[in-house]
């Protein structure tokens, strides 16, 4: 959840949290109620897709990670011993020579596609390989390799697609949460009319924060020893009078 996100949804629970502190103001108003109800299920449902963001964006990370290791091992441990023998043998075998690795740089689901097609046609070949060395279930352990590697990209994107589905949910209830404050804030507003305390106190705790806004004391009073003095933008420091020596 963005900065400005998570500063509005505190907004929200300050608000949920002032009804609870004063629950008198909600005591003989069904409809004000109804909406404090709608906007704790909203504070709720913000708190859950957070996390959910959270939780798929570490999930994310992790999965990539593990991708990365099993894409080393199905083009260095399986493919590139396969092709390497392969271009040792050309010539002396016919049609051995063209199982090629990939590049290095072409995505993952075309690294899975080229070891699954050299899985196939290595197939033809595979007695002279193990004769020269590969163990005898190395097309099998290359698809493994190979399938295992799908899951892991299957699961990266099953990861980023729910947290997608998390960053949606969070915008639609902030939208949701904000027309819902909007409403509180006309009926509570008009209950406080005559209890100016309680009344600054709510608008105070309604406010969404700004980043790094720190209070200033108003322009014009500058406090000296304990007596405010008043000064202003426009004031000029006067010239010292003719023979007046400066202190």
């Amino acid at each position: 959840m963005r900065g400005k996100d998570e500063r509005v949804t505190e907004s929200f629970r300050r608000a949920e949290g002032w009804f609870v502190a004063n629950p008198e103001y909600v005591a003989n108003n069904p409809s004000l109620g109804s909406k404090v109800e709608a906007l704790t299920g909203i504070v709720s449902r913000l708190s859950d897709h957070a996390t959910a963001q959270e939780t798929q964006f570490a999930q994310s990370l992790l999965i990539s990670k593990d991708e990365t290791e099993k894409r080393r091992e199905v083009l260095s441990h399986h493919m590139a011993p396969i092709a390497q023998v392969g271009r040792a043998l050309r010539g002396t075998v016919p049609g051995i020579g063209v199982l090629t690795m990939p590049k290095v740089t072409v995505p993952t689901p075309e690294v899975i596609a080229a070891a699954m097609a050299m899985a196939q046609k290595a197939v033809i070949y595979k007695d002279v390989w193990v004769e020269n060395g590969l163990p005898g279930d190395f097309i099998e352990q290359l698809q493994q390799a190979a399938t295992s590697l799908k899951a892991s990209l299957d699961a990266r994107g099953l990861a980023r697609a729910s947290r997608a589905a998390a960053t949606r949910g969070v915008e639609s209830e902030l939208a949701l949460g904000r027309r819902t404050m909007s409403i509180i804030d006309a009926v509570i507003t008009r209950q406080l009319r005559s209890e100016p305390a309680k009344l600054a106190e709510w608008q105070q705790l309604k406010r969404v924060t700004v980043k790094g806004v720190v209070g200033r004391a108003p322009i014009g009073l500058v406090k000296t020893g304990s007596t405010p003095v008043q000064t202003s933008s426009t004031d000029v420091v006067a010239a010292p009078e003719a023979g007046t020596k400066a202190a």
